[in-house]
C-alpha cells in the first residue's frame, strides 16, 4: 500500500487509497467517537482527514521515510488534524471532543506514539476483515464455495456470533461435503488462506519481515484483548 501509493501508477495510487479507507476509516472513526465526537462530527471529521492529510497531503507517500508503523503514523496525524480543526472553528463550534484531542496531541511530541487500544482494536480488527475478503474472494474465484462456506460454519460464524465451534460431521452436512474428514482439511486450507491474505494486508504497509511478523503478533493481541 505504501509503496503503491508513491508510484507513477495512477491505478496503482487509487488502489492504495482504497484499501487505506477499507482498513483506516472504522479505526478513526471509532477514535473520534471515542474522545468525544458524536457520530456525525466524527464521520465528517474522518472524511476531512482523508481528504486533507491522506490525499492533499501525502500521508502514505510520505510514510516511507518514517520509521514505525503505519498505523502509528495514522493515529498521530487523525490526533494532529483534530487538534488543527479544534484551532479553525470558532469558539461557539468547539465542543468536547475536538478540546480533548487537542490536549492530547499536544501532551506528546511530534514524532512520539501513544498507543490507543480502541484505535489499535479498531485497526487489528480492519486488518483481519481485509483479510478475510481478500480469502473470501480467492476462494470463490477457484470455485471452492462449498470450502469457504465450512470455514464460514466452523470459523467465522462462531467468532462474530460468540457461539460454539460446530462439529465437523454438522459443517460437512451443511457445507455438502462428503464427510467431516473431507471438511476438516478444507477448512484448514481455508485458514491458511486467510491467513496467507492476513500476511498480504500487513506486508503492504510494513517494511521488512520481522516488522510483519510483530505487526500479525500484534493483531493477534488486539483480538485476544477484544475477545474476538
Amino acid at each position: 500500500m505504501v509503496e503503491a501509493a508513491a508510484s507513477d501508477d495512477l491505478d496503482a495510487r487509487r488502489a492504495a487509497l482504497d484499501a487505506f479507507t477499507r482498513q483506516y476509516t472504522a479505526p478513526c472513526v471509532s477514535w473520534l467517537r471515542a474522545n468525544g465526537c458524536g457520530a456525525d462530527q466524527a464521520e465528517e471529521t474522518t472524511q476531512n482527514f482523508l481528504v486533507e492529510v491522506v490525499i492533499n497531503r501525502q500521508l502514505l507517500s510520505n510514510a516511507r521515510r518514517v520509521s514505525g508503523p503505519l498505523r502509528a503514523l495514522v493515529l498521530r496525524a487523525l490526533r494532529n488534524h483534530a487538534t488543527d480543526l479544534a484551532r479553525r472553528r470558532s469558539a461557539r463550534d468547539r465542543h468536547e471532543a475536538a478540546a480533548a484531542a487537542q490536549q492530547a496531541a499536544e501532551s506528546e511530541s511530534e514524532h512520539s506514539y501513544q498507543p490507543d487500544l480502541g484505535f489499535d482494536a479498531d485497526w487489528a480488527r480492519a486488518q483481519l476483515e481485509e483479510a478475510i475478503a481478500r480469502g473470501c474472494s480467492r476462494a470463490l474465484a477457484l470455485g471452492k464455495h462449498s470450502a469457504w462456506r465450512a470455514f464460514e460454519l466452523r470459523v467465522l460464524h462462531p467468532a462474530v456470533h460468540g457461539r460454539l465451534e460446530p462439529e465437523y460431521d454438522e459443517v460437512a452436512r451443511e457445507a455438502g461435503l462428503i464427510d467431516a474428514a473431507r471438511a476438516h482439511v478444507l477448512v484448514r486450507e481455508m485458514r491458511m488462506l486467510v491467513l496467507s491474505a492476513l500476511d498480504e494486508v500487513v506486508s503492504e504497509t510494513a517494511r521488512e519481515p520481522a516488522e510483519v511478523e510483530a505487526e500479525i503478533a500484534y493483531i493477534r493481541e488486539c483480538l485476544g484483548a477484544m475477545g474476538r
